[in-house]
């Protein structure tokens, strides 16, 4: 676990750091910004303490037929109980949070404003750690429930690509039957990147596209479109399980709705010019006043959580869950 990273002139030449310009343009090229998919298809809540309860509905009431022999006897049948219960489904904020150290001299140095390159990238890399902790469990608080992808491999929704035929959205669409099968409506779609080639080869059989893009902006920015008539966002983000190989994942899909995304403090940034960093052991890594540094501070809390009713199409929880997920093929880890 790093302190002590910091922002540096280059070890090697210390006057040629690319952020000092000689005579170059002014403007840095980055890449384009990484969206949490978790923010663009969830619902959001917003917390007002560190724990909030949501009371789920897990059992179903039950209706009876009045019976008996005559009309007399159904006219004063008696007529039965039933009963509802609930449980309970707890959404934990917990914190994410990181320290971007810079010396001053080198700040002053620069002829860009720095920190206005740094924000976008931070809050990218906050992105990053949402989505891996939601739906792949990567590095996720321990309050969290099961990530999305280990809970569809738990409930029997996760398709291997290739298992349909005759082609990938066949793969698709039997994941849009396992969640269907549970009582749910596949309400959007996250993919990696690369299926958004699969998708565009494939034709109906009016030689139309399966999948359109949305090239409109802002939409165009964030690799949206629509497949099945629902909105599919793809993902440039280097995800811990969306990289290629048999044992990682292509998309992932569901009822968006029957999740819930809370935020107990948004994104914040301070900037700090005094005070310590140390690291696990208490060791003091940077004195800000002594060594002329400044520091920005971001940190924001989120909860997350499925709470998943009980409904008649599927009154088993262990078995039941809004989301699918597609695995990668063995053969080549690929998509097609």
């Amino acid at each position: 676990m790093p302190y002590n990273s910091i922002t540096a002139r280059t070890a090697a030449l210390p006057s040629a750091s690319p952020l000092i310009p000689e005579d170059v343009q002014h403007d840095i090229v980055q890449s384009v910004t990484v969206k949490s998919a978790a923010m663009q298809l969830m619902p959001h809540v917003t917390m007002k303490r560190a724990q909030q309860r949501i009371p789920v509905l897990a059992q179903l009431p039950v209706a009876y037929w009045i019976t008996g022999a005559t009309l007399d006897a159904r006219d004063i049948g008696l007529k039965q109980t039933t009963n509802l219960a609930w449980d309970n489904v707890y959404l934990n904020a917990e914190e994410m949070a990181v320290l971007v150290p810079i010396a001053q001299n080198l700040l002053d140095d620069m002829d860009y404003d720095f920190w206005s390159e740094v924000k976008p990238k931070v809050t990218e890399a906050f992105a990053i750690a949402l989505d891996d902790a939601i739906f792949f469990g990567t590095n996720a608080p321990t309050t969290w429930p099961t990530a999305i992808v280990p809970a569809t491999a738990a409930a029997g929704n996760q398709q291997t690509i290739g298992t349909a035929t005759p082609d990938f959205l066949a793969d698709v669409s039997a994941g849009m039957g396992m969640v269907e099968a549970d009582g749910y409506d596949v309400s959007g779609f996250w993919g990696r990147k690369q299926i958004k080639a699969a998708l565009r080869n494939l034709r109906a059989t009016t030689n139309q596209f399966i999948m359109y893009g949305d090239d409109t902006p802002p939409n165009a920015a964030i690799n949206t479109g629509s497949l099945f008539g629902e909105p599919i966002v793809f993902s440039n983000a280097g995800l811990s399980s969306f990289q290629t190989g048999a044992a990682n994942f292509s998309m992932i899909g569901g009822q968006w709705d029957q999740s819930m995304l809370a935020i107990r403090e948004d994104i914040s940034m301070q900037m700090f010019d005094q005070g310590v960093i140390t690291d696990n052991t208490g060791a003091v890594i940077y004195n800000l006043i002594q060594q002329d540094m400044v520091v920005l501070r971001v940190i924001a809390r989120f909860a997350w959580a499925v709470p998943n009713p009980v409904n008649r199409m599927q009154p088993t929880k262990g078995s039941r869950y809004p989301f699918f997920s597609l695995k990668q093929k063995a053969t080549t880890g690929g998509e097609t």
